[in-house]
């Protein structure tokens, strides 16, 4: 029930009818003024937040957001893997010594008087062995194609962390800038109510307007005035959302100049749709983390055959003594199979394909869904622009019917209750305006988002 109809039907025993109202009349409005000034007083001021237009907000989102800050982590950790998998072509080097000492040297007679040492009592070696897996290489070809795609994924999730970073902002950039349209529009209504309260007590003075007329209009300024305070805390709320977004942490923001007029609807849907499939970076992504998928498979595949190795041994020892050369050297191969983990193998080769085919299965999905989205991010954008339209025809009839209600109430012919509810229907009017402005501007925005960018 609202103030107007509360008043109208109100009777209170024992008192009269003019009387019962102007108490509850003043009644309410002594609460709403406790009301207004405690939240006045509570609310924090927002005057010296930074300005931030469209274009620097769009950037400082790019920079500064964690998300992008994580996705990059990913891609430098992507490329260590990368590096990490291509040096196994290399060969393996290994390098080894030891020193040992015996509690006494070790020989014989060769002859009379002629003694032949076998080992001395200290003696010391150092060994070098090269490896180079040779049918490995197959399998860790496999593994540097892995790499390299999931190297790529990880480059196209930081652009697609960039692109959510900068649709956030844009998003958040929109609301604040409604907030203050909203906040705006109803401060205006304020002061419009603010003079027809003076002229009404000034009309009710010379004894022209009645005390119950002169009450509605009151109400009104003190409801109004309640509004504009609530609109205030949702601006201080979009601020800050703004500033989140850009990343600015817990410091707020403020939007720049507002656009005029609403973008234009998209006709190339299909176009639309096919540019995101083809050029989004999260479905970029999945397509790398398919081809990742499917050469870790091969990779396990090859990992199956005999591992044939290519090793070199160089080895340096002192103190064996006369028969021992200091120096020796060899080459050879290793064969290397592990027969009985063949069923392992298998398996583990299973469960690489399937997931392979699984993550190829969530691409469809996701491009599937990506067609989805932009065809119904353009469906809203068309509507919020058609939207717009309508909103933006309506302010004028909104402004005339007040005009005629305000002359109609000043000839007598009308009611203040009828003027009043023309400065509601006006602030409307403008209110779905501005509500309809930004819906299409964050609906264009989330068409961008949809595509994969402009």
């Amino acid at each position: 029930m609202t103030f107007t109809h509360y008043l109208a039907g109100s009777r209170m025993q024992g008192m009269p009818q003019h009387i019962s109202r102007r108490f509850i009349g003043r009644t309410v409005l002594t609460l709403l003024s406790s009301v207004l000034a405690t939240i006045a007083l509570a609310a924090p001021a927002l005057a010296d937040a930074p300005v931030v237009t469209l274009e620097d907000a769009v950037k400082l989102a790019e920079t500064r957001t964690p998300t992008v800050y994580a996705a990059e982590a990913g891609a430098d950790a992507a490329q260590a893997q990368l590096n990490q998998a291509w040096s196994a072509r290399l060969p393996s080097l290994s390098a080894s010594g030891n020193v040992l000492v015996y509690p006494e040297e070790q020989s014989f007679e060769l002859a009379p008087g002629v003694d032949v040492v076998v080992r001395e009592q200290v003696t010391s070696s150092i060994s070098a062995r090269a490896t180079l897996p040779l049918t490995g290489q197959f399998a860790i070809d496999r593994q540097v194609a892995a790499a390299k795609a999931n190297r790529d994924a990880g480059r196209s999730s930081v652009d697609s962390a960039v692109l959510d970073a900068r649709w956030r902002a844009e998003d958040a950039w929109y609301a604040a800038l409604q907030a203050e349209r909203q906040l705006a529009n109803a401060q205006a209504q304020e002061g419009s109510l603010a003079t027809r309260v003076r002229t009404a007590q000034a009309t009710h003075a010379a004894g022209a307007l009645t005390r119950n007329d002169l009450l509605l209009a009151e109400l009104a300024l003190a409801q109004a005035k309640q509004g504009v305070l609530q609109l205030e805390a949702g601006r201080d709320a979009a601020y800050g959302a703004l500033g989140l977004a850009i990343g600015t942490t817990d410091e707020p923001a403020r939007p720049g100049s507002a656009p005029a007029e609403a973008p234009s609807a998209r006709a190339d849907v299909d176009a639309l749709s096919e540019r995101a499939v083809g050029a989004r970076p999260d479905l970029v992504a999945l397509r790398h983390r398919v081809d990742a998928a499917r050469a870790s498979a091969a990779a396990q595949s090859w990992s199956r055959l005999p591992s044939v190795s290519a090793m070199a041994v160089y080895q340096h020892a002192e103190g064996n003594g006369l028969f021992g050369e200091p120096d020796t050297m060899y080459a050879g191969a290793t064969l290397d199979w592990t027969v009985w983990a063949w069923g392992r193998a298998a398996a583990g080769v299973r469960a690489a394909n399937a997931g392979a085919t699984q993550i190829a299965a969530q691409l469809d999905a996701a491009e599937a869904g990506a067609r989805l989205e932009v065809r119904t991010r353009a469906r809203s954008l068309a509507a919020a622009v058609a939207g717009w339209e309508v909103a933006k025809g309506s302010i004028a009839q909104a402004e005339e019917n007040l005009k005629i209600q305000a002359a109609r109430q000043e000839a007598g012919s009308g009611t203040m209750q009828e003027v009043l509810d023309a400065e509601v229907t006006l602030l409307r009017a403008r209110s779905n305006e501005a509500t309809a402005l930004t819906d299409a501007w964050r609906a264009n925005a989330a068409l961008e988002r949809a595509v994969g960018g402009e």
